[in-house]
């Protein structure tokens, strides 16, 4: 993409009101995950959008194809969460297994055994009515462009290049070029959002520098067919599994299944320029045998740490990889990115919609750059935790010295790299803190571990998940606009009145029975479009325009908000953290 030029905020564009008359729509640029999931949930909502990408829509390579419950639930609202356990890659019944070993058809030092790949079990069962998948990005993305694709409104352009934008008080105008024909043409928007990966030129071109370390480590990754490996996994590793990491050499390969027949990735940890020539013998070093290899693609990557300094330039947001970049240590990276944009997408159709206010897209940056900060860290000591393992010999050895560093090995291993794979305080337990349309209560903060998570409806958590009594999950009622979730004796009246008159779409969900009214903690609890929890109480409040006016961004903070002052707090200084 060739740099956009972008004027500045107010910049006069008269020539160019007519085209932009009664435009609601929104612009996204980059059809990845991050794009398409916001072209998804704008679409969702009614709203009109147009993605461009210049690409022609294939998956160049594969990566990423870890998909926490959080984002599964969101497939789940968007109707398409079973199309993507039935039919993806690697297939439903593939063992969602996580092996370290001495080498593929080595010895098994430790493994993560979750059960299957997409079901929820296990840990997950009582927490999500949607469990982690492990989705190959050649299944992912195309479910992704099918989904939104088929929602009225929106519009995929493959083959189309940004070649400049601007933007004043009324809209975005953006110039684009056919990659085919080489014609352009003006596409008008009321906002515009890049989701344009890592080095976006729109980034770029509003100035925006990203904060934290860049390329803390050199890798090479190998896309490759080996039909003969799914047999050898089941004979000599005890099964198939969904990755393995291996201490055959410094450079610490590991596999990860990309169909779960013949085709997988291989990633080393790499100090000087890769020969593309060595894959193979780097493959057949990780598996332990000389097996029968065929290179489909390979590529250099390298992880880094860093965050965006703003998210947002006037009309102009950023989202994924344009806002963070991480390494890929627990699958956090596309999971944050679609945060992102469900995040960003609700607020955009409230505004378009005119109940939203007109602080709620600032709360945009204030909500997800603190969940980027915390990610892009955590994946970092996951980075750490995993460069701390030292192969040794004797890891190969079939005497009692073996066998003892094997099990201290093994015993190390889920010491320190649990964490990255039991995940569930990273996928379901950040909650936003301090958010400017989250109404603090005064009660104490829930506990954040990456590891662990539990379910609270504090103000800025994710909603808890219960099971009703008709089959469906109490999630499965929010996302259309405010659920005002009620037990018991509790009166919702004044906060229904209250949002009729403030023109907010509200409705009410009563839990009945006491054993499942009792993960909302409160007789009220006040639940946002995005499954969020913006306020709850024992009772309705004294002031209840002035909650859902705090709510849709439209007031500062209401007279019983008990922690005035808080929202401030978020963003100050939190680039430091990364450095």
């Amino acid at each position: 993409m060739s740099g956009p030029n972008l004027a500045q905020e107010g910049r006069s564009l008269m020539s160019d009101q007519h085209e932009r008359a009664g435009s609601r729509r929104v612009l996204v640029v980059g059809a990845g995950p991050v794009g398409l999931a916001l072209a998804t949930e704008l679409g969702w909502r009614g709203v009109p959008v147009t993605v461009i990408d210049q690409g022609d829509g294939r998956v160049p390579f594969p990566a990423g194809e870890a998909i926490f419950s959080r984002t599964m639930e969101h497939l789940r609202r968007w109707g398409c969460a079973e199309e993507a356990r039935t039919e993806s890659a690697p297939p439903p019944d593939y063992p969602h297994r996580t092996v370290f070993a001495t080498s593929a058809t080595g010895s098994v030092l430790t493994e993560f055994d979750y059960g299957v790949t997409n079901r929820s079990s296990g840990v997950y069962a009582s927490l999500t009515p949607e469990g982690p998948a492990f989705l190959s990005k050649f299944s992912f993305v195309p479910l992704l462009a099918r989904t939104a694709g088929e929602l009225p409104g929106v519009e995929i352009r493959y083959g189309t290049r940004l070649e400049t934008m601007e933007q004043d008080s009324e809209g975005v105008l953006a110039v684009v070029r056919d990659m085919a024909s080489g014609a352009t043409e003006k596409l008008a928007g009321t906002y515009l959002v890049a989701c344009d990966g890592g080095r976006s030129g729109i980034r770029r071109e509003l100035g925006i520098e990203f904060e934290g370390m860049f390329a803390q480590g050199h890798n090479f990754a190998v896309h490759f067919r080996a039909p003969q490996l799914l047999d050898l996994l089941r004979e000599r590793l005890g099964g198939l599994a969904v990755q393995i990491h291996t201490l055959s050499s410094a450079r610490r390969p590991y596999i990860t299944v990309v169909n779960g027949v013949d085709e997988w990735r291989l990633s080393v940890y790499l100090d000087e320029e890769p020969d593309p020539d060595d894959a193979v013998a780097w493959i057949r070093e990780a598996v332990g045998a000389p097996i029968d290899v065929e290179v489909l693609a390979a590529q250099p990557w390298s992880g880094h740490c860093v965050v965006a300094r703003t998210y947002r330039a006037g009309r102009v947001f950023l989202a994924g990889d344009a806002a963070h970049l991480l390494w890929p240590k627990g699958g956090f990276g596309a999971n944050t990115g679609i945060g992102d944009a469900v995040d960003l997408g609700w607020k955009l159709a409230a505004t378009l919609q005119g109940w939203g206010g007109p602080a709620l897209l600032d709360s945009y940056e204030q909500e997800r750059r603190p969940i980027a900060v915390r990610n892009v860290m955590e994946a970092s000591s996951n980075w750490r935790a995993d460069a701390r393992l030292v192969p040794d010999p004797v890891l190969d050895r079939m005497d009692a010295e073996g066998e003892q560093v094997r099990r201290e090995m093994g015993e190390e291993i889920r010491r320190t790299r649990a964490k990255e794979f039991r995940c569930t305080g990273v996928q379901l337990g950040y909650r936003y803190s301090g958010s400017p349309i989250c109404v603090p209560d005064g009660s104490p903060e829930p506990p954040d571990e990456p590891d662990e998570y539990l379910p609270s409806t504090w103000p800025g958590c994710r909603a808890p998940h219960v099971w009703l009594p008709d089959g469906s999950s109490v999630l499965d009622h929010f996302g259309r606009g405010f659920t005002l979730v009620v037990s018991g004796s509790a009166d919702p009246t004044p906060l229904v009145q209250a949002a009729r008159r403030c023109g907010v779409p509200l409705t009410v969900l009563r839990l009945a029975d006491p054993a499942t009214a009792e993960p909302y903690e409160r007789p009220l609890v006040l639940v946002r479009p995005d499954g969020h929890v913006g306020w709850r109480g024992r009772q309705a409040p004294a002031h209840p325009v002035a909650v859902l006016d705090m709510l849709r961004g439209a007031a500062v903070p209401p007279p019983d908000a008990k922690a005035p002052g808080a929202a401030q707090a978020v963003s100050t200084g939190v680039g430091a953290h990364l450095v």
